[in-house]
């Protein structure tokens, strides 16, 4: 066929060139089995080296629904360290568009900005895609899943010897169970001999096309397969937050039946009520469990928000940073380096540059997020609520007295009076942000800035500025001095509008919840059986609780994880206790004091001891 894709880093051809789907049919599908592999399954994984064009993935999704029932599900898990553009998958496949018979837009409308991590994709409800844009050795120890089979489908092993090695094929050991099938265009005498000193039987078949032979085979280890999915349960969620109703969002997606239970009359009625909210990724100078966390979580959201749209006021108007500290310059300068971004997502720009872009003049060299832009979180959380069963005005305080399967905590600081949380160690911030009348020069901003605080792109005559950062008032009275201090950092950071006079039209305080590491807290509580949290976003609520849902789905239906296994670690509530244990402390006895000394204000507690 003609326009066969090449990579340029191998200089080797991303499939056949006699019949790129039907190499795919016979090796990968036929290799392992399929359809016949997963038809007594309630649910099948597979993984694979090397996404390339998805070709493949593509492939078994389309067999997968012609073949399986309706409650079945497949998961598939695929490693890239060189993800394509989707603009170019769609070219490259395009001579197979009827055939795919719309899959290959689904696909490249849900592709993953190309920002290195775990990218989960929910294309319907029986197929999950978890996308990782990686190295195969940093991905392959971080995925916590079984797989039914494996599709080998790096290049050439001596064009690519990385995709190869021992290290690889012991991560896949790890990762299968007795009866995993594999299959592998290539029959290179190292790969047997590698896959078979790790546990797998490797037979020689009949190649495809010109190519004499290929492998396949299974592995004959007696590791355990994974207890199967739990069927779709009731799920009560406490709080109608952004977290709950992304959980309930998220969840129904996965075919459970979430329940909201919220104390107020309405849905968003705290800190997630705000009329804006910025979706950006926290920023950290190092790779790590928390940007492996808010990184992909921040392009997930971006691919939400675009198919959502105008009814949750989706603003892709881009953000830029200011770098006007030598502190900043370097930090950003590590985040650019070892973050994984693709230069599409993340650059610096000049001053003249930011001007252009902000429509006003910049005197500061800034970091541009083209991709990023603001939503409004009040009618987010609806929008996700939209279908599901919701009780307002309904506080529970005993969650013994609850009809459910299982019990998410979602209700902020609220988590901690709960008496399976009373030790978690949290503590409440106030945010107070302006919204200001625009001027003659500030009506032309075009994007957000940020410059330690932040002023909005210009919408529907006004700004939003601020936010103020208090940990010392439980309030959300607005306070004059706090406007004074938005406007005051606006006009000192942004000369271009020193001079003008602000008019202050309203303003908008809220209580945010945040733990004593500044990393959420998601996952199983503790000694407690069915009940979970989702908690403590801080100013990452938007895109940081979208990801939180997509991990606690995984755990109640037992699947592969969404997540890092360093960042589900990372997140998890156990390591307070943990860490208390360490240093010979008891956290549960330690906040029951505090609790009593403070008469229950549970906010006020972590300033008095740390872990």
């Amino acid at each position: 066929m003609e326009d066969v894709p090449r990579s340029e880093q191998f200089d080797d051809i991303y499939f056949s060139r006699e019949n790129g789907l039907e190499e795919t049919k016979h090796v990968f599908l036929k290799g392992n089995n399929l359809p016949a592999a997963w038809q007594d399954k309630d649910s099948f994984v597979i993984a694979e080296t090397g996404f390339g064009t998805g070709l493949n993935f593509l492939s078994a999704w389309k067999l997968f629904e012609e073949t399986a029932k309706p409650y079945q599900t497949l998961d598939f898990i695929s490693v890239e360290k060189y993800p394509l553009t989707p603009e170019y998958i769609k070219r490259v496949l395009s001579h197979w568009a009827e055939y795919f018979d719309g899959r290959i837009e689904i696909l490249c409308d849900q592709y993953p900005l190309r920002i290195e991590g775990f990218h989960r994709v929910k294309i319907n409800s029986q197929i999950t895609l978890t996308l990782i844009f990686d190295d195969i050795k940093a991905a392959l120890p971080q995925i916590d899943a079984r797989a039914d089979c494996w599709f080998l489908d790096g290049f050439t092993p001596s064009k690519n010897p990385d995709m190869w090695t021992k290290e690889v094929f012991e991560q896949m050991a790890r990762l299968s169970r007795a009866g995993t099938s594999f299959a592998s265009f290539t029959s290179a005498g190292d790969v047997r001999r590698g896959l078979q000193a790790a546990g797998f039987l490797v037979q020689k078949t009949k190649g495809f096309g010109h190519k004499r032979e290929m492998i396949s085979g299974t592995y004959i280890s007696d590791n355990k397969p994974c207890e199967p999915l739990k069927k779709p349960s009731k799920i009560a969620i406490i709080g109608g937050g952004l977290a709950g109703t992304a959980c309930a969002y998220i969840l129904k997606q996965y075919g459970f039946t979430p329940v909201i239970y919220e104390a107020s009359p309405n849905l968003a009625a705290g800190a997630s009520g705000n009329s804006t909210g910025f979706y950006a990724p926290r920023f950290n100078s190092q790779r790590d469990a928390i940007s492996n966390f808010f990184i992909p979580a921040y392009a997930q959201f971006i691919r939400l928000a675009k198919s959502v749209g105008e009814e949750i006021e989706y603003n892709p108007c881009g953000e830029l940073h200011f770098i006007n500290t030598p502190e900043k310059q370097k930090r950003f300068d590590l985040l650019v380096k070892n973050g994984g971004w693709h230069k599409d997502h993340v650059h610096f720009v000049s001053a003249e540059v930011a001007s252009e872009i902000a429509g006003i003049p910049i005197t500061e060299q800034a970091l541009y997020l083209p991709d990023s832009g603001s939503v409004n979180p009040s009618k987010l959380c609806h929008f996700y609520a939209r279908d599901i069963e919701v009780h307002l005005n309904t506080e529970i305080t005993d969650l013994s007295a609850i009809d459910a399967d299982a019990i998410l905590l979602c209700n902020a600081g609220g988590v901690t009076n709960f008496e399976c949380l009373h030790w978690l160690p949290l503590e409440t911030v106030r945010r107070q942000i302006s919204i200001l009348a625009q001027t003659e020069i500030s009506k032309n901003l075009k994007c957000h800035i940020h410059f330690g605080v932040y002023l909005s792109a210009s919408r529907e005559g006004v700004h939003k500025c601020g936010a103020t950062f208090q940990k010392w008032f439980d309030h959300t009275d607005l306070i004059a001095e706090d406007h004074a201090a938005n406007i005051g950092n606006a006009k000192q950071n942004i000369p271009a509008v020193s001079s003008e006079d602000f008019e202050i039209k309203g303003g908008w305080a809220g209580i945010r919840a945040v733990s004593q590491d500044r990393f959420p807290v998601v996952g199983a509580i503790p000694d407690e059986d069915n009940i979970y949290v989702a908690a403590a976003f801080g100013s990452h609520g938007i895109v940081g609780s979208l990801a939180a849902a997509h991990y606690l789905a995984d755990i109640l239906r037992n699947g592969p994880k969404s997540l890092p296994l360093e960042t589900l670690n990372a997140l998890n509530p156990q390591r307070f206790l943990d860490r208390a244990r360490k240093k010979g402390q008891d956290l549960r006895k330690t906040v029951i004091q505090l609790k009593k000394t403070i008469n229950g204000k549970i906010h006020e507690k972590n300033f008095l001891y740390k872990i």
